[in-house]
């Protein structure tokens, strides 16, 4: 029986397996992917998960994120250089706040075009418009001084506040499965996370049986049971940290 602890925000999740995974790996030759097809489902589900957690540990740390979607004026079909221009953005961004962490996923319009839904975590929060509902009720300063405007340098951004709330997560990892059919998106990293973005907690071993114990007397907001093939059965409960 093995005992594996996840943190991600202030979500707790405590994993029992059945048996543990074996440590011989199997190293099949490396054979390379059909651009021309879907992604994975798998890979997709992952990917969309990996998103999750990092935006929830991200909030944990950060606080509030601005809420970012960014256009390219012409034709936004290349999807190589729609990734190049979102790297050399995020360097940008670094070099005019250094504290500065960014998480991005494309989308694909009805009409064909890029674009990109981000987060931008430790940027100050007056830039961003306040909204209410689809109502504005207070501008932000980057619709005058421009300044992330300026960095991205390709089109239209649109910029808002956010409480930092859950949701937000879940809001961007739909554009993750939204995108998962699109081929055109092959040619880039669906999720762009900055460099030094905060990653989830994952323990193992006896420390991870001492946070069990620990967990055992509450009351799990989620319980599930699996059973797989080479772990035998999983138990799977999640939790709210305490504040």
């Amino acid at each position: 029986m093995g005992i594996h602890f996840r943190k991600y925000g202030k979500v707790i999740e405590i994993t029992e397996i059945e048996h543990e995974p074996s440590k011989v790996r199997v190293y099949a030759p490396r054979i390379r992917p059909d651009v021309h097809g879907s992604r994975r489902s798998d890979s997709i589900r992952r990917t969309r998960t990996i998103c999750l957690w990092r935006v929830f540990a991200g909030v944990e740390e950060f606080g509030s994120p601005l809420l970012v979607t960014l256009t390219f004026d012409g034709d936004a079909s290349d999807a190589s250089y729609a990734n190049d221009t979102l790297r050399r953005f995020q360097v940008r961004l670094r070099d005019q706040y250094p504290e500065a962490q960014s998480l991005f996923v494309p989308e694909l319009s009805p009409r064909g075009r890029i674009h990109f839904h981000g987060l931008l975590f430790n940027l100050p929060m007056h830039l961003g418009d306040t909204r209410q509902g689809r109502r504005i009720v207070e501008h932000g300063t980057e619709r005058k001084d421009r300044i992330i405007a300026q960095l991205w340098g390709e089109g239209f951004v649109d910029v808002r506040k956010t409480d930092g709330s859950p949701r937000l997560g879940y809001y961007i990892a739909k554009y993750i499965t939204k995108g998962s059919e699109q081929t055109l998106f092959n040619a880039m990293r669906i999720l762009r996370i900055s460099r030094g973005f905060p990653r989830q907690i994952e323990i193992s071993g006896p420390m991870a049986e001492e946070l069990k114990r620990r967990y055992d007397p509450k009351t799990p907001i989620k319980e599930w049971e699996g059973n797989n093939i080479f772990l035998g059965k999983i138990k799977r409960k999640t939790y709210i940290q305490d504040t």
